[in-house]
């Protein structure tokens, strides 16, 4: 299940963490993606702090996340239709939203992450998924607030504030503001099972 790179990736591992996902992205021409990644690093360590959560782990899962930019649409497409068993019609209809499992595979064979804690949270970053970790949620979280679009996102504030209550309350509340306004295209199976699960979580705890 390999993925196949057209990318010098052999002294990956020579480097911090870090420096590795820097090389290889400014290498791709992917600089935006790159300090997406960064922020997102930041956003996740402060989440960690809030709930306890291993600080590692959440910085190396937001350096991560967006690895799999490095991969074509067409060679994504490609790759998840040799290996996946399952492909959500939100994923055919828009491969860019595969990236978030290529990422956990490069993650996994590049950089040699075997943490599965940090491997699943890539996995889901964008849409999590039913009975999320923790560490899902808090990279879900800090992928939105630390968004790679210009301004604040609008969705911030009230985002924030549910942060402030709990993880699963801040994610549901993302889910729920870009369904009620319209702004995902074509949800996908695993946003539709989190924000069902989530519900009955936040309605009976908070």
């Amino acid at each position: 299940m390999t993925i196949k790179l057209n990318y010098n990736t052999t002294n990956i591992l020579d480097n911090t963490l870090e420096e590795g996902v820097r090389k290889l992205l400014y290498e791709c021409k992917k600089e935006e993606t790159y300090n997406h990644c960064k922020n997102v690093a930041e956003m996740n360590v402060k989440i960690a702090k809030m709930f306890n959560l291993d600080i590692e782990a959440c910085k190396n899962a937001g350096y991560l996340h967006d690895i799999g930019a490095i991969v074509s649409l067409n060679e994504m497409s490609k790759y998840a239709k040799e290996n996946f068993s399952y492909i959500d019609n939100a994923e055919e209809k828009y491969p860019f939203i595969l990236h978030q499992r290529i990422s956990k595979i490069i993650s996994k064979e590049v950089f040699k992450i075997e943490d599965i804690r940090v491997l699943d949270a890539i996995e889901c970053h964008t849409t999590l998924k039913s009975n999320p970790s923790k560490y899902d949620m808090s990279l879900f979280i800090a992928d939105k607030l630390a968004w790679d679009q210009e301004n604040v996102p609008p969705f911030y504030n009230e985002v924030e504030k549910a942060l402030s209550i709990s993880l699963e309350k801040a994610s549901l509340t993302y889910i729920n503001y870009i369904i009620d306004n319209n702004v995902i295209l074509c949800p996908h199976k695993w946003i539709l099972d989190a924000k069902k699960y989530l519900e009955s979580i936040v309605e009976k705890n908070f």
